[in-house]
């Protein structure tokens, strides 16, 4: 089941307690009534309000659950002027969708960052995304480092060819030249 079901089942239940606690110290007849409605009445609200918020960027200033998170990859970003900052993170799993107030040094710091992630060939990263920092000496979003090419497939010693045979170079000749 998704965070969603659990959330809602928590709150149903907290919910129909409340009620049962209501109707136990209701006398009138219309007053039972009128609990036993606005439970009908919030059960449906209280599964259609967070379903209708999951395809919404979430503010980083409210992700409590995920605040151990030291980097996350950036996705995408969608940058508008004194708005939001929108980004797509992804630090294990699915990817998530956040918006962070809008700070004009910060915006051009991803831009640069992405700009130079393009030409790479790399994933920009953002170091600790749901951290409220107020030190602006570390920038926020980087560039990793090019991933290290894969080594030649030549054994060490001279001996490159397959199998460790055979000589440590090719050496290109055209057919029909003589050798």
């Amino acid at each position: 089941m998704e965070t969603l079901t659990y959330l809602f089942v928590f709150v149903a239940v907290v919910a129909l307690l409340l009620v049962f606690v209501a109707l136990r110290w209701a006398s009138s007849g219309l007053a039972r009534v009128l609990i036993v409605a606005l439970f009908a009445l919030l059960l449906p609200a209280a599964y259609a309000a967070p379903a209708s918020l999951l395809g919404r960027a979430k503010p980083v200033t409210l992700e409590w659950v995920n605040t151990q998170v030291k980097e996350a990859s950036v996705l995408s970003a969608t940058l508008i002027e004194g708005d939001a900052i929108y980004l797509t993170l992804r630090w294990n799993d699915a990817p998530s969708l956040y918006k962070m107030p809008w700070d004009r040094k910060l915006a051009e710091q991803l831009q640069q960052t992405m700009e130079e992630s393009s030409r790479q060939g790399t994933q920009p990263m953002m170091r600790q995304p749901f951290e409220p920092s107020w030190d602006r000496q570390e920038p926020r979003f980087y560039t990793p480092p090019q991933p290290k090419m894969p080594d030649k497939p030549y054994a060490p010693g001279g001996q490159g060819g397959p199998g460790g045979q055979g000589p440590s170079y090719y050496e290109f000749r055209h057919p029909g030249q003589p050798a």
